[in-house]
């Protein structure tokens, strides 16, 4: 048994509190360091700090007196320290005998505790066994098996983390700067004033590309005595604080300017707006939730694992209407690994035209989970709602390159969907098609600002997946001859009007009375 309050999970999680000391042991630690410091080393070094100020405590406690445990016998006048207690001293005022039929015979001392007016009773010479004897172990005080500060680290470091970060920041007149993962105090810091920022602006628009902190600090008349890692770090902090600049680099920081991005970098469009559905997952059948993992929905939760796929050479995706119209390609499990996807930073890349070889720029939305810079590419080669795209992989991490299959230009029958009331309406017509694509998938829109504006009306009136499924499913199994329609046909028809995931359409057209299942994935209306 332990009496050391490190020992406890609760001291590093939901109890751990800053102290002034350790307020001023971090203070003097980045000072020391002359540098920014990953704030995981600031874990370490404050668990290290706690456990040998802990140490360092008992050892004078325990210099005091001797520890108590109730086998001991005691004299009146003894100091005693209690482990149990935090490690407080006590002197033996009066020693009385004491009787229980479960302990027999022992003596019981009263105890003027340090710093209290009250007695405290105590039990000495107990014969049976108890817990706060701590015969054999190591000083009479600690269990053999104690985490020591490396341990603790591995232990309790990573729920300790945040806890340390949420608290540095809100201390009153906090000395410490943060960005990011690291962290310094803001007497070290230079003074990047407004006039540095706006040449920092001035000269990323002329060059019209993001530019990495080393390139804005040649040009910054910035005091060279305060040590380089410090004076970048001073520099990314003040443009990370004005709104002005966004950093963009996949790998270092690259600051480019928040005007010069895409609209669909900024903000995600509202085609992209996933609206989560409630559904019964046990309504899927095993072809429905193959097919659920074959379209690699961004986001369905629980899909394709990425685990095996970040190293593929190349990954083929299926276009969907959202994606078109807002140029832009899914970040899913398939095709994470051809990104540098980092949590809440948008980031710069460069698309390969596989047909033509141009280059172009694309930019990474984390919380959109896309990249969107397409829509000119998309234009330029036609391509169609359900198209098969290829992405390849390069031996440059921040470019991909993006291919269609290309055959000989055809006219095909494909869905026409239009804005009819509150509602969509769909016919079959003749378009021009000149690259490989899901005949499932296919989808088109006779007026894009009509459906446009009933996306709109629908955003605000708010009907479930389960009554655009009741609406469109009919529609589209009178397109076949059979009378019949895909579950994926349902899922693409959806997503012109609401941006969905397939499991909630799939559990629709399994859990209407109105539609029966009438083979693999495709659809009939139930017979009466």
């Amino acid at each position: 048994m332990s009496f050391r309050p490190s020992q406890n999970p609760e001291y590093w999680t939901n109890e751990f509190a800053l102290k002034q000391e350790d307020v001023e042991f971090l203070r003097d630690l980045l000072v020391d360091r002359d540098r920014p410091v990953l704030e995981q080393e600031l874990v370490d070094a404050l668990i290290a700090s706690r456990f040998q100020r802990e140490e360092q405590r008992i050892r004078r406690e325990l210099s005091r007196g001797a520890p108590y445990q109730p086998e001991d016998t005691y004299a009146v006048g003894e100091t005693i320290v209690f482990p149990a207690l935090e490690f407080s001293l006590g002197t033996v005022v009066s020693i009385r005998p004491g009787r229980n039929p479960e302990h027999g015979e022992f003596d019981v001392i009263s105890v003027e505790i340090e710093g209290s007016d009250l007695l405290r009773s105590f039990a000495a010479q107990l014969k049976t066994p108890h817990k706060l004897n701590q015969s054999g172990s190591e000083n009479g005080w600690q269990a053999e098996d104690m985490l020591d500060a490396e341990d603790l680290t591995e232990q309790y470091g990573r729920s300790l983390r945040p806890l340390l970060h949420e608290q540095l920041l809100n201390l009153p007149d906090s000395p410490f700067i943060n960005l990011v993962r690291h962290w310094s105090v803001a007497d070290l810091l230079a003074d990047v004033h407004v006039g540095h920022l706006n040449i920092a602006e001035a000269l990323i628009e002329v060059q019209a590309r993001p530019m990495t902190t080393a390139e804005l600090l040649q040009e910054l008349d910035l005091p060279r005595e305060i040590p380089m890692a410090l004076l970048a770090f001073s520099l990314d902090f003040a443009l990370s604080e004005d709104e002005r600049f966004v950093d963009v680099g996949t790998e270092g920081r690259e600051w480019y300017l928040e005007r010069l991005l895409p609209e669909e970098a900024i903000r995600i469009p509202r085609r992209l707006l996933f609206q989560d559905s409630d559904f019964d997952r046990s309504l899927l059948t095993v072809p429905l939730l193959q097919l659920e993992w074959e379209l690699d929905d961004e986001w369905t939760e629980g899909g394709a694992s990425s685990v095996g796929l970040a190293r593929l050479p190349s990954v083929e995706l299926t276009l969907t209407y959202p994606h078109r119209r807002s140029g832009t390609v899914p970040v899913t499990d398939r095709t994470r690994g051809f990104f540098p996807v980092k949590e809440e930073k948008r980031s710069q890349i460069t698309f390969i035209d596989g047909r033509w070889g141009s280059r172009f720029p694309g930019w990474v939305v984390p919380d959109g989970r896309y990249v969107c810079g397409l829509s000119q590419w998309y234009e330029e080669h036609k391509i169609p709602v359900g198209a098969l795209i290829l992405l390849e992989r390069t031996d440059n991490p921040a470019e991909v390159v993006i291919d269609l299959k290309p055959r000989r230009m055809k006219r095909e029958w494909v869905r026409m969907a239009r804005a009819d009331g509150d509602a969509l309406a769909f016919q079959l017509q003749k378009q021009a098609v000149s690259c490989e694509f899901d005949d499932l998938m296919i989808v088109a829109e006779a007026d894009p600002e009509g459906i446009d504006e009933l996306r709109r009306r629908l955003y605000q009136q708010g009907p479930s997946v389960a009554e655009l499924v009741e609406d469109l499913a009919p529609q589209l199994m009178g397109l076949s001859t059979q009378g019949t329609v895909s579950a994926k046909t349902v899922y693409s028809a959806i997503n012109l009007i609401r941006r969905t995931a397939p499991g909630p359409v799939f559990a629709a057209l399994v859990g209407s009375p109105r539609f029966q299942e009438t083979g693999g994935t495709q659809f009939a209306m139930a017979r009466a």
